[in-house]
């Protein structure tokens, strides 16, 4: 395949790629100019999670690794539990269905699947789009539109069924923040606001 120059200065394969102002900024801000977009992204992460309401928080360590050319993750956590037991976490979303998966000493304890975890998980991909800027150009399974000022949806499709998020730019042109209606599981997967926030120095209520 040739790849043809895009104007922000890297290689793109999607030809006459039309991007939304503030998206196309934000590329600009990302990526430097170089000879192609990265395939995949990898993520390190450390953290703590409230694995159930009234629970208290749980410190984990993960990795997840983003494809940028389609919709497609894998993130793989461990939890510690007590002394050197823990839990691992997978969860991921192949292009086609998502799966939840919770391993204690490799052994089973819960697995989910479906088409109402799988538009969760495309919600994730998409509201982690600030993760994975390459795929901004790249992904052609991505729409954009622009719905004000700072204010764009990436949308994407499952089957029948689009999926989309809203991604919030500040003045500076950073992306802030991510909306979306997402299925919750606790709630019998009704479509729940689901809020992601993007900074540095946030409370640990984030």
């Amino acid at each position: 395949m040739t790849r043809q120059q895009s104007p922000l200065g890297m290689a793109s394969e999607i030809e006459g790629v039309s991007l939304p102002e503030p998206v196309r900024r934000y590329v600009q801000r990302a990526i430097p100019a170089g000879p192609g977009a990265a395939q995949s992204v990898r993520v390190t992460q450390t953290g703590e999670m409230i694995l159930k309401p009234g629970a208290r928080p749980r410190p984990f360590t993960a990795f997840e690794d983003l494809a940028t050319r389609h919709v497609s993750f894998t993130w793989t956590a461990r939890f510690a539990m007590l002394g050197p037991l823990g839990l691992r976490v997978t969860d991921r979303y192949d292009g086609r269905d998502g799966t939840l998966e919770v391993r204690a000493l490799g052994i089973p304890l819960q697995r989910r699947h479906g088409p109402n975890l799988a538009q969760g998980e495309i919600c994730r991909y998409l509201a982690e789009i600030a993760w994975v800027p390459h795929a901004i150009l790249t992904n052609r399974q991505l729409e954009w539109r622009q719905l004000d000022e700072r204010t764009v949806e990436v949308a994407t499709h499952s089957a029948e069924k689009r999926v989309a998020v809203q991604v919030i730019f500040n003045e500076a042109g950073e992306i802030t923040q991510t909306v979306a209606e997402r299925p919750r599981a606790e709630a019998g997967n009704e479509l729940t606001t689901w809020v992601g926030v993007y900074g540095t120095g946030l409370p640990r209520s984030w």
